[in-house]
């Protein structure tokens, strides 16, 4: 009998001990999700903030001004969230965008994106040549 019950005990130890492991993993995954989140936030805010102290008369379509590289930067970072809500016609990305390449007609890019996703979003369309496209085709 009391054989039994230390096995019992062993397996109830042994199961506890699996599901925090399994349970720290969810935290980690959850944790994971969040700083990501937070990364991107951060990034975006990063990026308007630096983009307001920026020279407001800077040209986009000169590849050496401060604002153009910001803009370069933002999209390398964001990349895929950018894409995404492009797909979806807009978003918080696509408007700190806005505001970085000076676009006057913010609330319409993510909509534009959205029509032109095929001719921005090319496999071979990286940071900076997706800057240069949207800042062309801007009308």
């Amino acid at each position: 009998m009391i054989r039994h019950t230390q096995n019992a005990s062993r397996q109830r130890r042994l199961l506890c001990a699996i599901a925090g492991i399994v349970f720290l993993g969810g935290c980690s995954a959850v944790t994971s999700t969040v700083d990501t989140a937070a990364d991107a936030a951060h990034t975006a805010a990063k990026g308007l903030s630096a983009s307001s102290r920026a020279s407001t008369d800077a040209s986009l379509t000169e590849p050496d001004t401060p604002r153009h590289r910001q803009a370069v930067a933002f999209v390398k970072s964001q990349r895929d969230l950018l894409r995404h809500e492009a797909a979806k016609g807009g978003g918080e990305h696509i408007a700190a965008l806005a505001k970085l390449i000076d676009r006057p007609d913010g609330a319409r890019l993510g909509p534009w994106m959205q029509a032109h996703y095929g001719d921005l979003f090319t496999p071979d369309t990286d940071a900076e040549a997706l800057v240069e496209r949207i800042a062309s085709r801007r009308s």
